[in-house]
């Protein structure tokens, strides 16, 4: 027999694990469209030359290729999309005359990438991703860093930083210890400064090589560049604009991003958001290549060791290849498997596997036709309903609705049949309510589920904060 197992770096999901991603998804939806934003899709195959366009070496690399039957690998011009962003370059060049600009576009979808899997980190996983395309404003760069605050505290996640850059810092400071030239190759180093540490990036740095197999950084401007930047990641947000201010004082551009990164800070100040969310880093590097401008990164307090949840930036000149009308972005993206990952471990997941709050026991010698017409009659009013198929002993009926997440169990026997009553019974606190008037059914149920919601979403009542 075939074993039952998925590929490497890939999952099935329980209905637990897909209905808290869906939730989650619905979460960021909402919060996108509170925003003006509107749905888009693309297909999961596209061109290979497409998704080659600007993703550098290291993406190609991880990039899954696709043959058709007959067809040898390298002689195909398909694969499977890596993340969104190339997709939406593309998607813009070809319908721009249909959108327009400004347009403010969320994308929700699986991308596949071929890397070690490890924790939280997958080969097929879903992208969420929001975009405004067509503005050069500081409006649309505060507003991702306020999308990516808000839609994370809208999740439940109770404390995490967003970090801020600019390329245009990042350019500053190399062309400051005369390291342009090597501008990519130094940031893909960089930008695995959380992962393997100072030390890790110092070693990665000395083992950049030319084509001459000279050092591309020598030992003493790394050891410079590090220590600049050790320093810096050290400071509040004030002393790290003023200190990059002065060192960078000849560099124009560089000049642009400082200032551009002082007007984000104010207009989020300016909605009254948590100032200390966001932290400006100038050691965050991003490591696509077509990043232009301010660069973004969150990470969840106490949980760094997952990775960014929620990362994106600007990209002025991204649809270039596809067309000669200037479309500039900015945008990021949720990774909505990781930071699921994530509050599994943390515990800040409800477990869950039904969709629907109350559970109608098909009472043994009781009316079908009456559970049948009951149900129906709850979900008409808006309250989800299951009616368990077989007639099992309670006891069975009882243990699966507790085992699945429902919230009520019904319970209409033969003698509540002939009283015209029913009992509803809490499966979290086992208490049971008798001798309700049937006539009453939707109410009641109704008044159940509120007061429910109210003791489950107020901290008093869960003797706790905010994970009590």
């Amino acid at each position: 027999m075939i074993e039952p197992r998925v590929p490497s770096g890939t999952r099935d999901l329980l209905p637990a694990q897909a209905i808290a991603r869906d939730r989650l998804l619905s979460v960021f939806r909402s919060t996108f469209e509170g925003h003006g934003f509107v749905p888009i899709d693309t297909p999961v195959l596209e061109r290979r030359e497409v998704l080659y366009a600007k993703g550098g070496d290291e993406i190609q690399r991880q990039i899954y290729e696709v043959a058709q039957r007959g067809q040898r690998l390298e002689d195909s011009d398909l694969a499977l999309r890596f993340d969104l962003t190339v997709p939406l370059a593309r998607y813009m060049a070809a319908h721009v005359s249909d959108v327009g600009v400004p347009f403010k576009r969320y994308h929700i979808g699986l991308v596949f990438r071929g890397e070690r899997a490890q924790r939280g980190r997958y080969r097929e996983f879903y992208q969420c991703d929001f975009d405004i395309v067509g503005s050069r404003s500081v409006v649309a760069d505060a507003e991702v860093a306020e999308i990516i605050h808000d839609g994370l505290r809208a999740a439940g996640i109770p404390a995490f930083t967003v970090r801020l850059n600019d390329r245009r810092v990042l350019d500053g400071l190399l062309a400051h210890f005369g390291l342009l030239a090597h501008r990519s190759a130094v940031l893909r180093v960089l930008d695995k400064w959380d992962k393997v540490g100072r030390d890790g990036v110092a070693r990665e740095l000395a083992a950049l090589r030319g084509a001459d197999n000279q050092p591309l950084v020598p030992h003493d401007v790394a050891e410079q560049l590090l220590q600049q930047l050790d320093q810096l990641r050290k400071n509040d947000n004030a002393s790290v604009l003023a200190a990059l201010r002065e060192l960078l004082a000849g560099h124009e551009t560089a000049s642009q991003g400082l200032t551009r990164l002082e007007e984000v800070l104010a207009l989020l100040e300016a909605a009254e958001l948590d100032g200390a969310t966001f932290r400006i880093d100038p050691s965050l590097a991003r490591g696509l290549d077509y990043y232009t401008g301010i660069i973004f990164e969150t990470t969840v307090d106490g949980y760094e060791s997952f990775g960014a949840v929620a990362a994106g930036g600007r990209y002025d000149d991204l649809a270039g290849l596809f067309t000669s009308i200037e479309l500039p972005g900015v945008g990021a993206s949720f990774g909505v498997d990781r930071l699921l990952a994530l509050m599994a471990e943390a515990g800040w997941l409800q477990p869950q596997a039904a969709t629907a709050p109350v559970l109608l026991v098909n009472f043994p010698g009781g009316d079908v036709r009456v559970y049948f017409r009951l149900a129906h009659r709850l979900r008409q009013a808006g309250i989800g309903c299951e009616i368990f198929p077989d007639p099992r002993p309670l006891r069975d009926q009882l243990g699966y609705a507790s085992s699945r997440g429902y919230r009520f169990a019904l319970i209409i026997g033969p003698d509540e049949l002939a009283q015209g009553t029913f009992a509803l019974r809490n499966l979290q606190t086992r208490q049971q309510q008798r001798d309700l008037p049937l006539s009453e059914l939707v109410d009641r149920v109704r008044a159940a589920l509120a007061e429910g919601n109210r003791l489950r979403t107020d901290p008093a009542e869960r003797g706790g904060g905010k994970n009590g």
